[in-house]
This record gives C-alpha cells, sequence and structure tokens, in this order.
C-alpha cells in the first residue's frame, strides 16, 4: 500500500502496487487497469501521480496505453540474462564493414521525467536525441539522458556529429563507461515521432532497447533508449556459457 510518511516518491510506490498485482497476476494479461480516476480514489493520490505511475509501467512495457480506451496488460516477457562487450557502435560497425553516421537532432538540457530522473540520480539531465545511418541509411533513433552536473558543458560540444559520445566523454571529462544494464526487446512504436524518423508506420514492431551505463567509479553514465528499424538490423550475440 502507499506509504505517505515515506520518502520514496507516491508514483514510484503506485507503481510497484501496480507492477506487483502484474506479476502476481492479479492484473491479467489483456486486462485493463481502472481509470485514472478510480485509482486516484482507490489510493487517494492526485491524477499527476497516477499518470506518473503510469508512465513509469508503459516504460517497462508492463501496460500499454490506447486513446479513448485505458491502459491495458501487456504479455510479459521472458528475461534472458547475457553479457556483451561494452563497445562503442562506432566501432562495432566497423569491424562489421558499415560506415556509421550520426545527425544530432537535440543537445538541451531538461527536467527529467521522473522514470528517467530515479535512473540518473537527479532531476536535470542533458537530453541528446540522434539520428544513426549506416552507409547512408537510416537504422536508429537513440535518445541519450547523461546527469547534467557531471558535464555540464556538454551542452556546448559541436562535434558530437563525428565522434563516438563514450569517446568524447572519456577524452574530455575521464568518465569511462566500463559497465551497464541494458534490456532489449520487440516492442510495439506508438510514437509518431519516433515512427517518422525510423521511416517505419506507426505500430510497427521494432527492437527497442534500453540501458543505464556507469563509469570506472561505478557513477551513472548515462540511461538512453533506442529503437532499431526492424528490416535493417540483426542482433548477434556471442555466447559463453559460464561453469
Amino acid at each position: 500500500m502507499i506509504n505517505r510518511t515515506s520518502p520514496i516518491p507516491l508514483y514510484f510506490q503506485l507503481a510497484e502496487v501496480l507492477k506487483q498485482e502484474i506479476q502476481s497476476g492479479a492484473l491479467a494479461v489483456g486486462s485493463k487497469l481502472p481509470t485514472e480516476n478510480e485509482l486516484c480514489e482507490q489510493y487517494s493520490v492526485s491524477r499527476s501521480v497516477v499518470r506518473q505511475a503510469l508512465q513509469s509501467l508503459s516504460q517497462e512495457n508492463l501496460i500499454e496505453t490506447e486513446r479513448g480506451r485505458g491502459a491495458f496488460v501487456l504479455e510479459r516477457k521472458v528475461p534472458i540474462e547475457m553479457v556483451q562487450q561494452l563497445d562503442p557502435l562506432q566501432e562495432s560497425m566497423a569491424k562489421a564493414g558499415f560506415k556509421l553516421t550520426t545527425r544530432v537532432l537535440r543537445q538541451e538540457l531538461i527536467s527529467a521525467p521522473p522514470y528517467i530522473a530515479d535512473q540518473i540520480g537527479e532531476s536535470e539531465a542533458i537530453f541528446l536525441e540522434r539520428l544513426r545511418f549506416a552507409d547512408g541509411i537510416v537504422f536508429l533513433v537513440v535518445r541519450n539522458y547523461l546527469p547534467y552536473s557531471r558535464t555540464p558543458d556538454l551542452l556546448a560540444s559541436e562535434d558530437l556529429n563525428e565522434v563516438s559520445l563514450y569517446r568524447h566523454l572519456a577524452e574530455r571529462y575521464d568518465i569511462v563507461a566500463t559497465t551497464g544494464k541494458r534490456q532489449v526487446e520487440l516492442a510495439k512504436l506508438n510514437d509518431q515521432r519516433t515512427a517518422s524518423l525510423l521511416q517505419v508506420e506507426l505500430g510497427s514492431y521494432v527492437l527497442f532497447n534500453r540501458e543505464v551505463t556507469y563509469d570506472q567509479n561505478k557513477k551513472v553514465v548515462e540511461y538512453y533508449e533506442s529503437w532499431h528499424h526492424p528490416d535493417r538490423t540483426r542482433l548477434t550475440i556471442d555466447l559463453q556459457r559460464r561453469y
């Protein structure tokens, strides 16, 4: 239940309550969640708290919101743990024989949405939106969120079209990305802007990544989300069993 004396934000507590109901089966796959008004009354919270909680669940792909119909529980994904190299995309693509080019679309300071602030540990973020091309053909939309306090002058950097972000952070700030936690899944694309940038139809299924990356001091480097063109991307994973 909601603990109003806890330092944990109300929206996060509500999201956890709903998540537990989904994971326990109390809210079954395909079932409709209570309306915003019903959740407000049931948990005695404001509509903004409910909306933030639903947004958090949507970002975890636990629910899907349909305009005019409400929010519905999505089928649970089977988690598969993998170990991968944290190589810059530019290097891995060069090894595969592709020329990677980047176009920075947005580079600005934002007030981070709650679910992003939770990931990076602060409320202000440097937001980068980038479109990436393989041999001149768009295949990837990336949105990066970096803690503003760590790299405030990154906003003035003019060479992010040309260099790897990780290399830039290492050379300019001595922030070396060493570890990360990545989730990869097939997701339905419901955002018109992303669909247009990726040149796919709204509602298409794409390969969706989300990742938190940490540096050599175990501090958060960034949180990012990316959407891969379904016909122009292949995921290859090197496997090694550990005994």
